[in-house]
């Protein structure tokens, strides 16, 4: 199947990719609010900081490794993920 023909549904890639998305930004979002536990120059709130830019990048490269699924791969027409479109 190529990119040109609408499927049912996203690929597999895509949806793993969307949910491991979801875990960075929630992983993103704890590091730096976990980091106000900690006094400022500790070694824990260094670590969190850094876990938090490493998470950062890594949501950076899935962006980029998305849209290039995203490209390369078959997706749902609009009308096939909604019934009412056959007025159209």
């Amino acid at each position: 199947m190529n990119a040109t023909q609408p499927t049912s549904r996203y690929s597999t890639l895509s949806i793993a990719l969307h949910w491991l998305m979801l875990l960075l930004f929630i992983a993103v979002y704890a590091c730096i609010e976990l980091r106000e536990l900690y006094p400022k120059g500790s070694d824990p709130r260094e670590a969190l900081k850094t876990w938090h830019f490493m998470l950062g990048l890594s949501v950076f490269v899935l962006v980029w490794l998305r849209l290039f699924a995203r490209v390369t791969s078959a997706t749902p027409s609009i009308c096939l993920l909604y019934t009412s479109c056959t007025s159209f």
